[in-house]
């Protein structure tokens, strides 16, 4: 699995001119085929992807690239997730925040449950990323709730990645820092910076 940008076009490009790099050993990526058809859900409509596979030319690893406004084995966009995330940071439940998605009770109580069993490595993982980025930046305030620090730490990294790079929506690059797995059920370290 590797995240890529949005763009179909420029991903295959990317792909095709050697210029994405395997995460495992660096060697170029070589296209090889597409995975299954998906469906991602956004707020307002279903959108039907296939994503790109590649195959490493050095350790012949196998990779999906995954759009980053998708994260790995979610039906749902990134941006639908952090929404959910942000609401129930803010107090809601996840019978509320599934209803103002419009998803069922039980996949929003999903989510939240990941995330939460995960928020204190989150939170470390993001103020490390945001540090990275910006070192003069201070660190963000803790709370009584691990799980809201973590959601914010996950909005400072945005504040400082836009002032670094320019705009770009804050639960994409969640999903690039966190290689997709933001709520996986894996023991596979995140990205770390550089």
């Amino acid at each position: 699995m590797h995240i890529v940008g949005t763009d179909a076009a420029t991903v295959d490009a990317d792909l095709i001119d050697g210029r994405l790099g395997c995460p495992t050993c660096g060697n170029a990526l070589q296209p090889w085929g597409h995975a299954r058809l998906r469906e991602i859900r956004h707020l307002e409509h279903i959108e039907r992807r296939r994503f790109r596979r590649s195959a490493c030319s050095g350790c012949k690893q196998t990779h999906v690239l995954i759009p980053e406004d998708t994260l790995a084995r979610r039906r749902d966009a990134v941006s639908v997730i952090g929404a959910a995330l942000v609401a129930h940071a803010n107090g809601s439940g996840h019978r509320r925040i599934a209803e103002a998605l419009g998803r069922p009770a039980s996949t929003v109580r999903g989510w939240l449950r990941r995330f939460r069993q995960q928020a204190q490595a989150l939170r470390e993982h993001f103020t490390r990323w945001a540090h990275a980025l910006d070192p003069s930046r201070g660190p963000v305030v803790p709370s009584p709730s691990t799980f809201g620090d973590a959601v914010e730490a996950a909005g400072v990294l945005g504040v400082v990645a836009v002032r670094r790079f320019g705009p770009r929506p804050p639960w994409s690059l969640v999903s690039v820092v966190t290689g997709g797995r933001l709520l996986a059920n894996t023991n596979t370290p995140f990205p770390q910076p550089m």
